[in-house]
């Protein structure tokens, strides 16, 4: 049982990831401190990272991690949400379109590329939401963020109702619901996500998560003898381990010249994250190079 760590949640369609950290932080006695790994928009549904403790500190690193996607896209219809839960404003005639056509537009996806954030968002424009300011029938302003597509790839041919379904693997900042829009303006047409759930981030599976329906039935003790262990999560992370004096430099502060040995080499480049293990500690570190090998610098440290 860890009083720091993590736990996998499977999250429902229709609830928020604030209630679910709301929920476990109940479950696990209101002194827990929970936080999220990255969250997911109410009618989305899967995975969610929940951070215990003073795995807290960790939530920007495991942001970074690359998420897998499993999305149906509803063709012929522009939404005011982009997905199924807004109302319809414009429709086009999508019968034309023919699977071939969607397979070769999926190629222009793939890799670095500019999106613009879907209206009704979380961004924040002016120190207000995008959300607030779109319910208040103005057009928020949003600037393109660069994304990263690694795959994409359709799965299922189109329906008679015009749906097909998607797997993508994307990094963090990456709106499904904005790549359907603009998939759809590819193709000719309109289209909108129409389901969508989370299924990976880095090397954590929605098939290890607890269903929230679980969760509500167990007890603090259960709930907690769930907590993963702070160090698994390292092995999302290029992670090299630390001797008793490594360890003591990095705790207060110092920087390491002479790299140990890699133990792990996780889902995402070094320069995003590298993390040190050590016996009582867990630091992300910056790793810069030069001609004779490598320096590291402590940027969090995590005393467990």
């Amino acid at each position: 049982m860890y009083s720091s760590g993590f736990i996998l949640i499977d999250k429902p369609k229709g609830m928020s990831s604030a209630a679910c950290v709301n929920i476990l932080r109940n479950k696990a006695g209101r002194k827990a401190k929970v936080g999220h790994a990255g969250t997911l928009d109410v009618p989305a549904c899967g995975l969610l990272v929940l951070l215990l403790g003073k795995m807290t500190r960790s939530s920007p690193y495991v942001m970074n991690l690359p998420k897998t996607y499993v999305t149906t896209i509803k063709l012929g219809e522009q939404t005011d949400t982009d997905d199924s839960t807004g109302q319809v404003q414009r429709k086009s005639e999508w019968r034309h379109i023919k699977e071939e056509d969607i397979d070769l537009a999926l190629i222009s996806f793939l890799g670095h590329r500019h999106q613009v954030p879907p209206k009704v968002s979380a961004i924040s424009v002016n120190g207000r939401r995008a959300y607030e300011i779109a319910r208040n029938d103005e057009s928020p302003e949003l600037p393109e963020r660069v994304v990263f597509v690694q795959s994409i790839k359709r799965t299922t041919p189109i329906s008679e109702e015009g749906k097909f379904t998607l797997d993508l693997e994307c990094s963090k900042g990456t709106y499904v619901r904005g790549l359907a829009r603009d998939l759809g303006i590819k193709l000719g047409c309109y289209a909108h996500v129409d389901f969508l759930q989370r299924t990976k981030i880095g090397p954590l599976e929605l098939k290890d998560a607890i269903p929230m329906d679980c969760l509500y039935e167990m007890s603090e003790e259960e709930v907690l003898s769930k907590v993963c262990s702070p160090y698994e999560l390292l092995k999302a992370f290029c992670t090299c381990e630390a001797n008793e004096g490594e360890e003591e430099i990095l705790a207060k502060g110092q920087s390491l010249s002479d790299v140990p040995r890699i133990k792990e080499w996780g889902t995402i480049e070094p320069s995003k994250a590298f993390a040190v293990k050590g016996k009582d500690l867990i630091s992300f570190c910056d790793i810069k190079w030069h001609d004779s090998g490598c320096i590291i610098k402590p940027v969090t440290n995590i005393f467990l």
